[in-house]
């Protein structure tokens, strides 16, 4: 076989050709494994070879490796074994090009992927050579090859147990160290080494206080070491101006690693491991050097100053600003003085303008700043470091910052000759300070607003400062509006000044702004009340008439944006609107841009947002008007999906969410219209019969039961056989359970509306429902036809039993069924499931049926004890093992885990802001109160039974007249439910509750302790 003319094949452009020679490649390795091996790898190392060729044979080795090498692969195919001697050419020969400076850097690369695989199976024990090769060539020639490999092998190959105990660690620091040491070395090493101990940091950050001696000992060494290393390194590479753009460049990138290695040591290893007065000296450091950099970004990135490799330099730059602002962050506890606090306000100021390349893409596209604003756009700027920055602010920093940047700002703002670019940063600072949690006193809020208020009628070529005007008032309004007076009327007028000033300017910037702004208002605010009728009204049409200019040009992030901002548009409708044209308007909206953005996942779940808000409370008419207006659109763009076979589409997906949502929320004075039933029944019921897609079918299910349920019955039972027909399907083996996940919902619709004609018909449809359960693998199916089962069960529960009970002679499906249930009932979240399966349960609980009491279910995991290391492919294939309990035990654990879940997420969050001296004064209040009774943490049962008893039966609701019939009538918490069951069974001992006490953990005796008295 020619290799090489296998490797020239395998690269064609020619599918069949390529194809072709991967399959012999394959056949040739199934024979003789070493031999394939051998040749590709003697290609790789062809320096007369053209460089694609031997790229392409290293990722062939490097997809061979892992069918081929060894069996601690997944994806080994055991046909043919490789033997020492070839893995030992292998390893060497790869290892030799890795090493290899002069080789091109695809091929190194492509090699070190392929060492970085074989050494995840053979390191330690069938390649002990390799990191003392690797460790040996870093310390002869600091060779940056070998870190980058090192760094590898540290990302994907060395464990805990081999960085500390194996001694890897140490021998690693010991070099990284030697490295940073040496002033003779090249800065590109120096580089390459805090690369590779970042890893290491990362790596000791596991350590806690239950870590070994000897683990904790190694970091005790080597942090104080490291740290003093670093800030020796801070002090030789100077930023120096006077170097050329390289060398510049390469003095950044290595501070930028140092203060990122700083900062994870600060936040991930000990307080004690760096001293405050270590971290005070790096302060003193950082901010001299905040200052280099803001004279590097007003020189090349402010000034466009062109050098060679600019690109690389503003990258640099901007990287090691963010992890130096990074560092402040992370030591912002330490106070800054009056010098440092100006020093750090001059350089945030300057650092945060935008520079010209920055401006002239968010200008050209609002859709880039949206990204940016909203937080969606991956990059991480200076500007956001600095916000973070001023956000973990406290005070006495916080005070003293935020008053110097509003001196800075009215300093500027007095200034004849405005710099438009650094006003826009300090808006800018002022906006991040803003959002500070921290309580601002002594400032005036008027101090900012006035000027503020003037600069609307500031004319500017720079675009950027009136959008962050428009952005920063609502956040200075949020933050004072406790200190202002008359806030509503402030907050009014700012608003309809914003929106009037972004309707009369051209630029999409500016009104953008205001949409996003507008959010703002609306998340403190409460519109209709702050703004009255007519001006709310008013602010309503401006925000429509700014979409409507902004809306063609939008994409992406802005269409989330903008559904937002009609979401908080259609909370400000009265209820009895007079306004129909913003009704239509929204209504409208809603529709034009989900459908421009139909995979938008936030636009999507927007969407419906609104749609059920405008339908909501609606009569006929108006319900049958929009339904005019969208009806046809969507029956056409279901029924345009049938030569699919409605195969899943974004579109599709959203119409089928939009028709769930009309079929959903009908109107207040009737059911849903006929005209809806005889348009949309059809085309639901074909997609239902033909579709084998998943999602189509859970959403098409949804708005099936939906239709079924709010429709006149009358209309239906025509239709009942086309309805089992695909209930039919639904349950059978051809539909997957994920498809079927809504099937329970549609059962439950069902035997609501048609139990009597379709009585013969419901054992069947049960015994099917049953066994699509048991069998069922996706949760949420369980869920929905476990909810059946509370259906049945609220309405039966003996029947409910003797149903389960009679499905076989074993009795195997009830012990299936019940345990299923339990399982689910572990997971399930949502307050109406959890209320529907405790009262179920509760119910199945009080019938002290003998069939339930004797059934034994799942307990608690039985841990695996034998010799054998479990990998996770092992552990696949190995089935769970559970203690077994009562069925009735089981059903109390579940209630107590329940309840201490929910009385956990209780708690008002005013507690943790109170005032700790106010909560210890009501403690010795408390404490010294004789009336208090003492009660023990955990209380033997007839202790428990005895305060049971005694406690006033109305207090927990049993005189309640509102019979709990339903989902529906349900007024009572979660928590109130599980406390009237535990009150109950602990009074009436049923089911022999003492003895099913007796046997929970003390935690759980605990849990109900605290909570019954």
């Amino acid at each position: 076989m020619d290799i090489n003319q296998l490797i020239v094949q395998a690269q064609s452009s020619d599918n069949a050709v390529r194809d072709a020679a991967e399959s012999q490649l394959l056949q040739a390795c199934d024979t003789n494994a070493a031999q394939i091996f051998t040749s590709l790898m003697k290609g790789a190392c062809d320096g007369n070879t053209d460089i694609a060729s031997r790229q392409f044979a290293l990722l062939s080795l490097r997809k061979l490796i892992t069918m081929y090498w060894s069996p601690g692969f997944e994806s080994y195919r055991n046909t043919s074994t490789i033997n020492d001697q070839t893995k030992e050419y292998i390893r060497e020969s790869l290892l030799n090009i890795c090493l290899d400076d002069l080789q091109d850097s695809k091929i190194t690369k492509s090699a070190a992927y392929c060492v970085v695989q074989i050494s995840a199976v053979d390191f330690p024990d069938q390649w002990p050579q390799l990191l003392v090769i690797l460790y040996d060539t870093i310390s002869q020639s600091h060779s940056l090859n070998a870190m980058s490999l090192l760094n590898e092998i540290y990302d994907d190959v060395v464990s805990e147990e081999m960085f500390f105990e194996g001694q890897i660690g140490m021998e690693t620091l010991q070099i990284i160290f030697q490295v940073l040491s040496n002033n003779e070395g090249k800065i590109e090493a120096k580089i390459a080494a805090t690369k590779l101990f970042n890893a290491c940091i990362l790596q000791m950050s596991v350590l806690d206080p239950s870590s070994s001696l000897k683990r904790k000992k190694l970091a005790e060494e080597c942090i104080p070491k490291s740290i003093q290393v670093l800030g020796q390194l801070l002090e030789y590479y100077t930023i120096d101006t006077t170097v050329d753009s390289k060398m510049l460049t390469s003095i950044l990138e290595l501070r930028s690693k140092i203060y990122e290695n700083v900062v994870l040591i600060k936040n991930e290893l000990p307080k004690r491991l760096f001293q405050r007065n270590l971290m005070a000296s790096f302060k003193f450091q950082t901010l001299k050097d905040l200052s280099s950099s803001c004279t590097l970004y007003e020189t090349y990135c402010l000034n466009n100053i062109e050098v060679v490799n600019s690109d690389n330099l503003h990258d640099a730059l901007s990287e090691c600003s963010i992890h130096m602002l990074d560092f402040l962050t992370a030591t912002c506890s330490l106070k800054f003085d009056n010098s440092e606090v100006s020093t750090i306000v001059q350089d945030l100021t300057v650092l945060c303008c935008l520079d010209n390349d920055s401006q002239e893409e968010l200008a050209a596209d609002f859709n880039a700043f949206v990204s940016k604003e909203t937080g969606l756009l991956p990059s991480y700027t200076i500007r956001d470091q600095a916000s973070e920055f001023l956000n973990s602010l406290s005070d006495p920093n916080y005070a003293t910052i935020l008053q110097a940047i509003i001196n800075t700002f009215i300093s500027t703002m007095n200034q004849p000759s405005r710099n438009d670019r650094i006003l826009e940063s300090i808006l800018y600072l002022l906006q991040s300070l803003m959002t500070n949690e921290d309580d601002v006193t002594n400032i005036n809020p008027n101090i900012l607003l006035e000027p503020l208020s003037s600069l609307f009628d500031y004319e500017t070529e720079n675009p950027f400062l009136h959008s962050r005007l428009i952005l920063l008032i609502p956040k200075i309004l949020e933050k004072f509006m406790d200190e202002i007076p008359n806030v509503k009327v402030v907050t009014k007028d700012f608003l309809t000044k914003s929106l009037k000033y972004s309707l009369q300017m051209n630029d999409g910037l500016n009104k953008i702004s205001a949409l996003i702004g507008y959010t703002y208002y609306a998340y403190f605010a409460e519109l209709p009340s702050v703004l009255g009728r007519d001006v709310c009204t008013q602010v309503q049409e401006n925000i429509l008439l700014l979409i409507t200019q902004v809306v063609h040009e939008s994409e992406e992030d802005t269409h989330g944006l903008l559904v937002e901002v009609l979401n908080h548009v259609i909370d400000c409708n009265p209820e009895d609107i007079a306004v129909q044209g913003i009704l239509e308007t929204e209504f409208y909206m809603v529709l034009s841009i989900s459908s421009k953005d139909p995979a938008n996942i936030q636009v999507a779940i927007g969407s419906e947002e609104c749609l059920e808000k405008l339908l909501e409370g609606v009569n006929t008419r108006t319900y049958t008007h929009y339904i005019d207006m969208c009806l046809p659109s969507f029956i056409n763009v279901i029924k345009g999906h049938s030569v699919t076979e409605y195969k899943y589409s974004p579109l599709l997906s959203l119409i089928l969410e939009f028709v769930t949502v009309f079929m959903k929320k009908k109107p207040t004075d009737g059911p849903l219209p006929a005209i809806i039933f005889e348009h949309i029944f059809q085309p639901l019921l074909n997609v239902l019969n033909h579709s084998t897609e998943d999602e189509t079918l859970q959403l098409a299910t949804d708005a099936f039961s939906y239709l079924l349920y709010n429709t006149d019955s009358t209309l239906m039972i025509p239709h009942l056989e086309e309805i089992v027909a695909v209930l039919d399907r639904l349950l059978s083996i051809n539909v997957s359970d994920t498809a079927a996940m809504n099937v329970g919902t549609l059962i439950v619709t069902i035997f609501s509306k048609f139990s009597n004609e379709l009585q013969s018909l419901i054992p069947t449809i049960l015994r099917a429902a049953v066994t699509k359960l048991v069998q069922a693998k996706n949760i949420s199916t369980q869920q929905n036809l476990i909810s059946l089962l509370c259906f049945l069960t609220c309405t039966d529960p003996l029947q409910t039993i003797e149903f389960l009970y009679g499905l076989d002679e074993t009795h195997s499906t009830f012990a299936a069924v019940m345990n299923k249930w339990f399982e689910a009932f572990e997971v399930i979240r949502g307050e109406k499931k959890i209320k529907e399966n405790i009262l179920a349960l509760s119910k199945l609980y009080f019938t002290c049926d003998p069939r339930l009491g004797s059934l034994l279910v799942n307990g608690d995991l039985i841990p695996y004890e034998g010799d054998l290391i479990i990998t996770r492919s092992m552990a696949k294939t190995m089935p769970d093992k559970y203690t077994q309990i009562p069925a009735y035990t089981k059903i109390i654990k579940l209630f107590v885990s329940e309840l201490s879940f929910q009385t956990q997420q209780t708690g008002e969050p005013t507690v943790l802001n109170a005032d700790l001296k106010g909560i210890e004064k009501e403690e010795e209040e408390v404490g010294d109160d004789d009336e208090w009774e003492d009660v023990d943490d955990v209380l033997d049962y007839d202790k428990l039974k005895e305060y049971v008893d005694d406690e006033d039966p109305a207090e927990f609701g049993e005189d309640d007249k509102d019979e709990i019939t339903g989902l529906a009538d349900v007024k009572e918490t979660v928590t109130e439910l599980l406390l009237e069951f535990f009150k109950e069974v602990t009074s009436k001992d049923t089911n022999n509750f003492h003895a099913i006490y007796n046997t929970l953990s003390d935690n759980g005796k605990k849990i109900l302790s605290e909570n019954l008295l």
